[in-house]
């Protein structure tokens, strides 16, 4: 029994010289990223991506269906009203013809001998000399030898129809942008043969989201950015915007019109277009990085740097409103001002009142910002 003091006392003194090895860690005041909300204009940029079309552009098509026979045309020629297309064998719509015609002739010898006799059996009536049933009956006889020769007409127009629709004319000046067809290849009435590009101007059509349509009107101003043009920034104006989205989709078909760039621009470039109007709520618009700006169950908000001396700063939660998603970052219509320094890294990892270290200009980049995890050294790994 005398023993169990004296170990107490062995395992006190342990934990004393193993206490003397460990060192309490300095707290560490790390930097922050941030930027310096700047003032702007009420007015606001939307800038989405499109494809150049032309003027009028027009899918051309056979009415009939047979055996294309002759392609006299390539993808980029320019061809003039009235000039061939494309042909197909016209002999089986040439024998229909004829026999429409033939049963046209038929109808007309019918049509004819009715009328002889019709005629024949009103002068006996008159005479007293054939019934009214005769006369009646004749009559009939007439009428429908009439109609059954407008009908053999109607055929032959049909027929005529149908032999010159195997041959395809340009309706005006165009310009070919897709060739579908080949030489003896069959094609179906309604089916694709070429895609024609009409008209001197360029178009740019785009979708725009259901937020911004409200915001496009009719003659608004525009530019367009091509890339493929090394950039070159042409004018628009808006001709046409839609007020029903397509396909059941949340955005709305917009169409500009270039007043420039008409010689260098072609149909199917792709191209970015940048709206500008005027903003609808009262006060100035600002633009934040995505990354400055955080979100729990009690909204959106950002952190605000103030500076309390010696490059040290505390931070301060601040709810803010947000709008669209911009090229240069997220819209924040309510909650900062022009001069405010907003942290624009580690907003999930830091809180209301936590002292930072403040760089000497904003959007730096230091090591091991606030909010990042702790290098792991030997002081802080207790033995």
């Amino acid at each position: 029994m005398a023993k169990k003091p004296t170990l107490i006392a062995m395992a006190a003194v342990l934990a004393m010289v193993g206490c003397e090895d460990v060192q309490e860690e300095p707290e560490v005041i790390r930097p922050v990223r941030y930027e310096v909300v700047e003032g702007s204009d009420s007015a606001a940029r939307r800038t989405v991506s499109g494809v150049s079309k032309s003027g009028r552009e027009s899918r051309l098509s056979f009415q009939v269906s047979g055996q294309v026979v002759s392609v006299p045309i390539n993808v980029g020629d320019t061809v003039k009203k009235g000039d061939t297309i494309a042909r197909m064998d016209p002999a089986d719509y040439a024998l229909q013809l004829q026999n429409a015609q033939a049963s046209a002739a038929q109808s007309r010898a019918q049509e004819r001998n009715a009328k002889a006799t019709y005629e024949r059996t009103r002068a006996l009536y008159e005479n007293q000399n054939a019934s009214r049933q005769d006369l009646d009956a004749d009559r009939t006889a007439y009428e429908s030898g009439r109609a059954g020769l407008e009908a053999s007409h109607q055929q032959v127009r049909l027929r005529q129809r149908q032999l010159g629709y195997t041959h395809l004319k340009a309706p005006e000046t165009v310009t070919l942008a897709t060739v579908d067809i080949e030489v003896n290849e069959y094609v179906q009435a309604g089916e694709l043969v070429a895609t024609l590009l009409a008209g001197e101007q360029i178009e740019v059509s785009v979708s725009v989201p259901a937020s911004v349509i409200r915001s496009i009107k009719k003659g608004a101003e525009a530019k367009a950015r091509f890339n493929s043009l090394e950039g070159k920034v042409f004018a628009g104006t808006v001709t046409e915007v839609g007020v029903a989205s397509v396909g059941g989709a949340t955005t709305f078909p917009v169409t500009v019109r270039l007043t420039e760039g008409q010689d260098q621009v072609r149909a199917g470039m792709s191209a970015d277009v940048t709206f500008v109007f005027a903003s609808e709520k009262d006060g100035p618009r600002y633009s934040l990085p995505i990354s400055a700006v955080g979100e729990d169950r009690e909204g959106r908000f950002v952190f605000i740097l103030e500076k309390t001396g010696d490059a040290l700063g505390t931070v301060h939660r601040t709810p803010v409103e947000v709008g669209e998603i911009l090229s240069d970052g997220i819209e924040i219509l309510d909650g900062v001002k022009p001069g405010d320094l907003v942290v624009t890294a580690g907003v999930s990892r830091i809180y209301d009142g936590l002292q930072v270290r403040v760089p000497e200009r904003p959007g730096s980049e230091p090591d091991n910002v606030a909010g990042d995890p702790a290098p792991t050294t030997e002081a802080n790994v207790t033995p």
